[in-house]
């Protein structure tokens, strides 16, 4: 691959829809969301080894972000719950099995994408999860926990990223980085599995870029994401907090099925402030309502 930093865009020029490497450094997502003038290096499919840019345009101004991957391109949402401990002071252990849940691909949104709350989910604690996102890269099966890094593409991190949530009011709706894991946790009890509250047309908000393993330069357990609710913190951990690491987790979930190019492992997310379990009420941490801001800040560090 060819590219540090993945985007999708769409293009000012022509209105077509592009991948490309940013020309700007620094947070994308605040320069995004300030209006400020964004630039990319058209590229091939970011899965291809001899990614090249575009022969007709070399640069294009981005008119507006989209999920760094489309949908299309997204071959599986492997999700993970129970990976971090409630009190991460204690010494706990990832259980032996994996405790693990899909999306679809329809799930995909982007920057300051509104996050549809359809009729089903009204008044059922409906809540944001922020996460570390592994992007695989190359096919993997039956993967060793030392070699697994080498199947990472990159990271998807929502580095800076308001999402609007708003209620829809229809009869009929359907509606590495860092990852929103938007969660109704009372749909998820009383559905005796988790899918049914966490499947919901654009609840799983990814963006605005993926960082590649060298262009991150930190291992994957030193990054610090947290939540932010209309301005308040809601969520915050370390990824060195991780029950079961990132190498580990390629290694349990390549076990005798393959691992697709395209595929997202979300690593899991840490209780919310002031709860001690993910479906309580908390004055620091209210579940998520209509015309609030979510916001995913990533930072290096522990």
């Amino acid at each position: 691959m060819s590219w540090s930093r993945l985007i999708r865009f769409i293009a000012r020029e022509d209105g077509k829809e592009y991948y490309g490497e940013p020309e700007q450094s620094g947070d994308l997502g605040l320069l995004y969301a300030s209006g400020s003038k964004i630039t990319a290096r058209a590229i091939s499919h970011p899965f291809e080894t001899q990614s090249s840019p575009s022969k007709s345009i070399k640069t294009l101004t981005v008119d507006r972000l989209l999920s760094p991957l489309a949908p299309r391109d997204v071959t599986a949402i492997r999700g993970l719950g129970l990976q971090y401990a409630p009190d991460p002071t204690q010494k706990a252990a990832s259980p032996p099995v994996l405790c693990l849940f899909f999306k679809p691909s329809s799930c995909i949104s982007g920057p300051g994408d509104v996050i549809p709350l359809p009729v089903l989910a009204t008044e059922e604690k409906n809540d944001y999860e922020v996460e570390l996102c592994v992007v695989i890269g190359k096919a993997a099966k039956d993967v060793r926990a030392e070699d697994a890094m080498s199947y990472v593409a990159g990271c998807a991190f929502i580095v800076f990223l308001p999402i609007r949530c708003l209620a829809d009011e229809r009869q009929d709706a359907s509606s590495y980085c860092v990852v929103n894991d938007v969660s109704s946790r009372g749909l998820c009890a009383k559905g005796g599995q988790w899918g049914v509250g966490k499947t919901f047309d654009g609840w799983c908000p990814i963006g605005p870029c993926i960082v590649s393993p060298s262009a991150l330069g930190k291992d994957p357990h030193e990054l610090r994401i947290t939540t932010h609710v209309n301005g308040k913190r809601a969520q915050e951990t370390s990824t060195a907090n991780l029950l079961a690491r990132v190498p580990e987790l390629i290694a349990r979930l390549s076990h005798g099925a393959t691992l697709e190019p395209g595929s997202l492992i979300l690593t899991g997310s840490p209780v919310a402030v002031g709860r001690k379990a993910p479906a309580d009420a908390s004055s620091e941490s209210p579940f998520m309502q209509d015309g609030d801001e979510v916001r995913l800040p990533v930072t290096v560090g522990l």
